[in-house]
């Protein structure tokens, strides 16, 4: 029974995945006919936040990564 339930967990995991990222093509092809906003002080100041913690988590990742390889070999 138990494996019954991971399983149909998984498969509406998948299937969400799915409808998510196609919302998010959706998204993406609505927007490419769209003009680009003029961002104001604090529009800019929120994706420079989001592009540096972005930078700061691949290179947090990237060293985790790095040391965990050295400590198991």
């Amino acid at each position: 029974m138990l494996v019954t339930i991971v399983l149909v967990a998984e498969a509406l995991v998948a299937v969400w995945f799915t409808v998510f990222s196609l919302m998010l093509l959706s998204m993406y092809l609505d927007s490419r006919t769209m003009p680009l906003p003029k961002l104001d002080l604090a529009g800019r100041t929120l994706i420079g936040s989001a592009k540096l913690a972005f930078v700061t988590g691949m290179v947090a990742l990237a060293a985790m990564t790095i040391f965990e390889i050295n400590a198991i070999s």
